[in-house]
């Protein structure tokens, strides 16, 4: 016989004494869980089927925040004690903790079948349903936790909160109140039921639960974030921001709140701090779409529209029926003057809701800004038939109609008057610009005049107009560009036996079309581009962008100081960089207009760059292009002076001056003008003059500048495509009882030239 020796599985099949189990509990009630895991780890170990001991290792790693070693350990734990309705509870609590829902079920519905009144794991399960949104199957179960145990809190408030979900929203109030009553102390009920409260309308109760919940924990970031959503509701934002704050402080990764934060800056009209907000949301959630969509608003405010189209397209990429974002990027790139990619972008909005006012709307006005005049007042008449309330399309078919009495628009537009104050500044400026013209077109002139001044007074009161500013720029300009400089200029050719320009391509040919604003500039443009040897370029920024390249300052501080030195290479450069940017619109043209009326001012600059450039002015009557500039608002900022009629009257005197002195200090004939009143009355004879003056021969064409569908992007575009009328001529008169301030203005001029 052999002695009997211990085999080396010999302790798999024995347990912990009592002495050992008792020192692990104390370790585990004492919290000493790092020496507890220890010795939980040498006993699994030493009995490595022994159940209890991995049940207890799950309960430690759940203590020290090892999540998945407590999911490990209790799975084992299954194994050893399968009838442990607490160990599956346990795993099931771990599982939920990692939003491992179905694994969560699981555990929890076979605790469920080991005790089926086991109540906490009814009410942990019903917590499962709800993350997956069942929310049906969450009722039941914590309507099963409640037949239990009625008065179990946490059961109520979520019972309430799941019925709020399912839109039984008085039985939810009914178990949200009951929460709060057990429990007046967890600022969770006081803010599930201002949640439900809030959805019902009743934001002063609403409110008074979010700081009652605030007052017990004032870190609690859920009442704090549900708050600032209702007052930014309510336009509190200087208030909503502040708890925003709080929330981005509390939650730092908090995607949604970064977004609202965003909003409610926006809502103030601080845009690059809204915009560092939404790139916040962004950073923590890429795919946010919403987040890119309101970025792009964010950054079209900045008149950053390339960039704006980048994050629209960001959005749609993520959510491609996205009809807001296809409505937005067309905004973007009406802007842009991408017209046909615009247009693209509202049909595909209105794809998904035909119903869409506000992109029939903007499509309207594209379809203006194309030309197309006919079928952008169809768009714009199809958004006044779906929102009658609806105050911009309005606005945008005013000038492309004429209204009689009785046009039923008449009356929808006068309803809106005793609610005009309630619209923002902008949308009230077009407004009474709008209803302007209206009083204007039924003889109402006395009441249109009221409209423009409203209009105007508003505007003028949100630009900025520098008088000294402008006053000190016309002097600078007529103290440099002196006849003495420009034969000086003149000499310095002869001397070196050539013009500034010879090296420019003799073929192609600019034309500048200046003046006052509303001269008539678009109806000669319209005019010269029906020639088949003309392109008709609009208005043009190029001019400027080779002055402040040149002159290193954008606001004109030190032009035209800065180039007063220029050599004849310099002008000729100027010159090359001007025609290189206008002919990439028409490569193939020998001739381009550019109808910038602006331009007047840098007539001096234009003749050193081209001696023969053809620089036409146009000219009309000092109150009628004042009153026409008076009477319309232009795109952004442009033109501030016009909406003050002092600012306007002393412009015009600037205006007229200078051109005097180029005439006076300029050869003769470099200047042609065209008299807007002489062009009305006798349109061939001044179209053939002014063929004559360009070197061009005389083509029939001209006479139906009306048919030419070339886009005119100016405050003309409606005018330019009709046949020539002369109601605007004289047209001031009707108004002369309030534009006594401005004819003085222009009499004592006339006056003092006399003397």
């Amino acid at each position: 016989m052999h002695s009997r020796q211990n085999s080396p599985n010999q302790h798999q099949t024995e347990e912990p004494s009592q002495a050992e189990i008792a020192n692990l509990l104390a370790l585990f009630t004492q919290q000493h869980y790092a020496e507890a895991k220890a010795c939980a780890d040498k006993l699994t170990h030493q009995f490595p089927q022994h159940g209890f001991t991995w049940k207890a290792l799950g309960a430690i790693h759940k203590k020290l925040g090892n999540p998945e070693e407590a999911i490990t350990a209790l799975t084992k734990a299954t194994l050893f004690l399968p009838t442990d309705a607490d160990v599956h509870y346990n795993l099931g609590n771990s599982f939920l903790e990692q939003s491992k829902l179905s694994q969560a079920e699981s555990s929890y519905r076979q605790a469920l079948v080991i005790q089926p009144g086991y109540m906490a794991a009814h009410y942990n399960l019903g917590k499962v349903y709800q993350a997956s949104e069942n929310f049906d199957a969450a009722q039941a179960s914590y309507r099963i936790a409640l037949s239990l145990q009625p008065d179990f809190v946490e059961a109520l408030s979520s019972l309430g909160v799941v019925l709020h979900s399912l839109g039984k929203i008085e039985e939810g109030e009914i178990y949200l109140r009951r929460a709060a009553e057990i429990n007046p102390n967890d600022p969770q009920n006081h803010t599930n039921l201002a949640n439900l409260l809030q959805e019902l309308g009743n934001t002063e109760q609403a409110e008074s639960l979010y700081r009652q919940a605030l007052k017990i924990n004032p870190y609690s970031w859920q009442p704090i974030y549900n708050l600032a959503n209702l007052l930014i509701n309510q336009k509190h934002l200087s208030e909503a921001e502040t708890m925003y704050v709080q929330v981005v402080q509390l939650r730092p990764e908090f995607a949604e709140a970064w977004f609202n934060l965003g909003n409610c800056l926006f809502a103030q009209n601080r845009h690059p701090e809204a915009e560092i907000s939404y790139r916040e949301a962004l950073r923590i959630n890429p795919d946010y779409a919403e987040a890119h969509n309101h970025l792009g608003i964010a950054l079209r405010e900045q008149e950053r529209l390339t960039e704006a189209e980048q994050s629209y397209r960001n959005a749609l990429r993520l959510k491609p029926d996205y009809v807001d974002v296809h409505y937005n990027l067309g905004n973007a790139l009406s802007e842009l003057d991408r017209i046909p990619e615009a247009e693209v972008c509202y049909h595909r909005a209105l794809e998904f809701n035909p119903d869409y006012a506000e992109a029939h709307n903007n499509l309207g006005i594209a379809l203006k800004t194309a030309g197309r005049l006919e079928e952008a007042k169809l768009s714009l008449e199809k958004a006044m038939s779906i929102n009658p309330e609806f105050l911009e399309p309005y606005v945008g078919i005013a000038s492309l109609k004429t209204y009689r009495e009785n046009d039923p628009q008449i009356a929808l537009l006068e309803k809106q008057l005793a609610t005009v104050h309630e619209l923002k500044p902008e949308a009230q400026i077009r407004f009474w610009f709008a209803i302007g013209k209206m009083y204007e077109d039924l003889g109402r002139f006395d009441a249109s005049f009221s409209a423009y001044e409203k209009g105007n007074r508003l505007k003028f009161s949100s630009v900025t107009w520098d008088e000294e500013k402008e006053i000190a720029f016309i002097d600078r300009i007529k103290k440099l560009f002196t006849k003495v400089f420009f034969d000086r200029s003149d000499a310095l050719a002869d001397m070196t036996n050539r013009q500034p320009t010879s090296n420019i391509a003799s073929e192609r040919t600019p034309i500048f079309i200046l003046g006052m604003p509303r001269s008539g500039t678009s109806l000669l443009e319209q005019i010269l581009s029906t020639h088949p040897s003309v392109f008709g370029a609009g208005e043009l920024v190029i001019m400027k962008e080779v002055i402040v390249n040149a002159a290193l300052s954008e606001d004109y501080l030190h032009y035209p100081d800065a180039i007063a030195n220029f050599s004849l290479e310099q002008w000729h450069q100027l010159g090359q960089s001007y025609l290189d940017k206008v002919w990439e619109l028409a490569p193939h043209s020998s001739h381009i207009t550019d109808k910038m009326p602006a331009n007047f001012l840098h007539i001096g600059m234009i003749h050193l760059m081209f001696p023969n450039a053809k620089i036409i002015h146009a000219m009309r009557d000092p109150m009628d292009s004042c009153f026409s500039c008076y009477s319309r608002i232009f795109s952004k900022n442009n033109l501030a002076f016009s909406y003050d009629l002092n600012s306007l009257g002393h412009y015009y005197n600037r205006y007229i001056t200078l051109m005097e002195h180029w005439h006076t200090v300029l050869p003769a004939g470099t200047i042609l003008d065209c008299r807007y009143e002489d062009l009305v009355e006798n349109t061939e004879a001044q179209a053939k003059r002014i063929l004559h003056y360009i070197g061009l021969p005389w083509d029939e064409r001209c006479l139906d500048f009306h048919k030419n569908k070339r886009r005119v992007k100016t405050a003309s575009q409606a005018q330019v495509q009709k046949p020539i009328y002369k109601s605007s001529v004289a047209r001031w008169k009707h108004y002369k009882k309030y534009l006594g301030p401005l004819e003085e203005l222009i009499n004592r001029r006339n006056r003092e030239l006399n003397a």
